[in-house]
């Protein structure tokens, strides 16, 4: 219930078809590396490849490193 009937990737917003498991993952929002728990509302759910880019960064590490990867490659970041 807590993902709804028409998930979305907590970091990307890309749709998520639960009935393919091998294509998603349940992220520790806050890394159990870092003092995250293991309960329901720590948990988002995402692509398999935002999880693992993600590894044991807090969200807002990921971003920045995002952030820095897009500013290398030519791109402009602007925040909305």
């Amino acid at each position: 219930d807590k993902f709804g009937e028409n998930p979305k990737c907590y970091l990307t917003g890309q749709s998520i078809d639960i009935y393919k498991p091998r294509t998603y993952q349940f992220d520790h929002i806050i890394p159990v590396s870092k003092g995250g728990l293991g309960v329901l509302d720590n948990l988002g759910i995402c692509t398999k490849q935002a999880n693992q880019s993600k590894n044991d960064m807090l969200l807002d590490e990921f971003l920045s490193l995002c952030e820095s990867v897009l500013i290398n490659n030519g791109f402009k970041v602007t925040k909305e």
